[in-house]
């Protein structure tokens, strides 16, 4: 009779950045299915093939691990920084980024959070060490170096412009944004004041 050995659970363990990525994901697929209102630490444990004390080691509460999702997404990583060659076709791509990461998780859980946290700017939310606009500042640096535009066009509110705009459409219809209003964006808003600058 021979005995079968089950594989040594520590050589598939999980630690440090790719346990907490693995985390952050079971968050973002559990407030896609459940909702803000019915996540849990012992779903997302679940999910994240974890134990809650893991979880609890690292975020207090069903608020904190969610806000950590939500803020894994900004800035972008570097690698998903669009770079088509021109202006117009970077801030689409970073406004799409945006839209497709706002709906997966935003949009599911920012008035559960609201609620939770209570009365707090959302920029507080979002970029609690400040906004530092990288993704924008690395799309206008490239555009200058195209000579698209001039360096004195990259100004506070030009790299803050596109993101706001696309988050003020995000919030005030609860939904995800349509090719149309990314183009109109774009094309209406952004790219007329910052080529004339």
């Amino acid at each position: 009779m021979s005995i079968v050995q089950n594989p040594d659970p520590m050589k598939n363990r999980r630690t440090g950045k790719e346990l907490e990525a693995a985390i952050l994901q079971a968050v973002r697929e559990e407030l896609n299915e459940v909702g803000y209102s019915n996540l849990s630490m012992n779903g997302v444990a679940q999910r994240a093939g974890t134990s809650k004390a893991v979880l609890y080691r690292r975020w207090a509460n069903r608020a904190e691990i969610v806000l950590a999702a939500i803020r894994e997404r900004v800035p972008l990583p570097l690698e998903e920084v669009p770079n088509c060659g021109n202006l117009r076709d970077d801030v689409c791509g970073v406004l799409r980024v945006m839209n497709k990461n706002t709906t997966e998780v935003m949009m599911h859980a920012f008035y559960g959070l609201v609620t939770e946290i209570g009365p707090m700017p959302l920029a507080s939310l979002l970029f609690p060490e400040g906004r530092h606009n990288r993704t924008m500042k690395i799309v206008l640096q490239r555009a200058v170096e195209r000579g698209e535009i001039a360096a004195e066009a990259v100004t506070p509110r030009m790299l803050t412009m596109p993101g706001d705009l696309a988050r003020n459409e995000l919030i005030l219809y609860n939904g995800p944004m349509s090719e149309q209003t990314i183009a109109e964006i774009v094309d209406e808003c952004y790219l007329p004041l910052i080529l004339k600058r």
